[in-house]
């Protein structure tokens, strides 16, 4: 099928003419600043891209439109409606991926922050970087771009963050609703940050007080810390905040189990880059006391949801109880990016020390997550992602155990069903979009299929559990089936490309 990009009348003409005059003008980055985004978005440059170049009205990249390479827009925001076979990147401005937008690369925001859809397609993530940008500067042959932090410049001391102060909320089987309120300090022009917050925790009737900062020290060095009484899960790693939240309150299935705690943290970060490698260690200390949060196997009621409220395996799904008592640790770790030629890798080790008065228990955890993404033929891609969770010395008290099975896992075993202070998993995904079927607005069908392999215990790993999946997606609905080879049991589900 033949692609064309088509201009809409008025409303996308002056930023597409743009585009298609300045294309071939030099863009260079003159001061890329610390960490690799800076050089990576030189190498960009330096490849054949589309230029939108600087203007006073946002650039739409209509509905009915198909860009077959890079887009990078200079100071000004965009909107995406349409098809990009390629990166969108803007420079001082945010990102707006619309209902039925296909980015086949990443969505960048420099200097801004991407908006997400959850009905939109980005094949390659999102990422925001909103702490620093890079001013544009006109040369007589096209553009300059030199690094600037933007906590440089006078930052209002005290400020409600959110709608008046009230923070994005949260949903779980635990909590209900968790909504967050709280003013935010700044000092320093902004390079001192403290968040103190009370966060209401409907189904518990809570208010839990916290602290959180963030203190930089020159382009490289900062300090997190966190004081303050919380609800936690170690199962995070599945499933985002967001989409966690819609499945609770619509389907009654919380992909996580959860602890109460007091804790207090701090933690030291240094950052080491290089033009296509950032290396950023930390070592910190964490103190905090747990006890359980229901539900028990004996619960009568949960916080609402549209199904499965009244459910044993949903909504009333009991959470394992934890060792009460309190546990010191101290923290060592790092996480690692590696971007080049498309090809992006990420890790990121903590390694945690602790001691446990129960007991007097004493052990290391080590925790592993990465992931390694990269095209193959054509639009096709390939993606690896990881946890790898081991414990030595004393087998680690339930508060630390992570778990497997269900929705985001192993979707043929119930969820959260294996459990334990180690864990190895595995899923590659193979991605395949059918092009030639490209459709207006809904975009092209895609194929992907999906390998799971893993087990977690305690104290040792026990056979291993694997799934096998294909999924047929259509912008964003989407039909998957996986199957236990072992057992030889299916398991179906339709419904949103919102999470794995």
């Amino acid at each position: 099928m033949k692609r064309r990009a088509r201009i809409a009348p008025l409303l996308f003409l002056g930023a597409f003419a743009s585009a298609r005059v300045y294309a071939q003008q030099s863009v260079i980055v003159r001061d890329p600043g610390p960490g690799p985004v800076g050089r990576r978005l030189a190498a960009t440059l330096a490849a054949p891209h589309v230029l939108i170049p600087p203007g006073p009205n946002r650039a739409l990249l209509p509905r009915d439109s198909a860009y077959s390479r890079t887009i990078v827009v200079l100071q000004r925001d965009v909107v995406i409606e349409g098809r990009v076979h390629g990166d969108v990147i803007v420079v001082g401005g945010d990102a707006f991926p619309h209902p039925g937008a296909v980015i086949d690369g990443r969505v960048v925001a420099i200097g801004g922050a991407v908006y997400e859809s959850r009905l939109a397609i980005t094949q390659g993530g999102v990422e925001s970087h909103g702490e620093f940008t890079f001013d544009v500067q006109p040369t007589a042959t096209g553009y300059a771009l030199d690094y600037r932090v933007l906590r440089a410049h006078p930052s209002p001391p005290l400020s409600l963050p959110g709608i008046y102060g009230v923070r994005i909320p949260t949903y779980d089987r635990v909590d209900g609703l968790s909504l967050p309120f709280g003013p935010a300090v700044t000092l320093d022009t902004g390079y001192y940050e403290i968040d103190p917050t009370i966060t209401y925790r409907s189904d518990l009737g809570a208010f839990d007080p916290a602290v959180t900062g963030q203190f930089a020290f020159g382009r490289q060095t900062r300090v997190t810390l966190f004081v303050g009484r919380t609800t936690l899960t170690n199962d995070d790693w599945i499933w985002s905040d967001l989409v966690n939240s819609a499945a609770v309150l619509a389907l009654g299935i919380d992909t996580r189990n959860y602890y109460r705690a007091d804790r207090a943290e701090a933690l030291v970060y240094h950052t080491f880059d290089a033009t296509n490698v950032e290396l950023e260690p930390f070592i910190g200390l964490r103190a905090e006391r747990d006890r359980s949060v229901g539900p028990d196997a004996l619960a009568s009621s949960s916080p609402w949801s549209v199904f499965g409220r009244t459910s044993p395996k949903r909504m009333r799904r009991p959470d394992p109880p934890v060792a009460r008592g309190d546990l010191r640790s101290f923290l060592l770790g790092s996480s690692f990016t590696w971007d080049a030629q498309r090809v992006r890798t990420t890790v990121r080790l903590t390694n945690e020390a602790a001691t446990f008065d129960v007991s007097a228990r004493r052990f290391v955890q080590s925790t592993l997550d990465g992931e390694i993404r990269f095209p193959t033929f054509g639009a096709q891609q390939y993606w690896l992602t990881t946890r790898i969770v081991h414990t030595f010395g004393d087998t680690a008290p339930p508060q630390r155990w992570s778990y497997l099975g269900g929705s985001g896992t192993f979707t043929t075993l119930p969820l959260l069903s294996l459990g334990g202070d180690r864990l190895l998993y595995f899923e590659s995904n193979y991605y395949v979009p059918f092009q030639r079927f490209d459709l207006r607005i809904l975009g092209a069908p895609s194929l992907t299929l999906r390998h799971r392999i893993g087990a977690a215990g305690v104290a040792r790993l026990p056979s291993f559990e694997q799934n096998l999946a294909v999924r047929i997606a259509l912008s964003f609905l989407r039909f998957d089936a996986a199957v236990d080879p072992d057992r030889r049991t299916w398991e179906f589900g339709f419904g949103l490309t919102m999470a794995r």
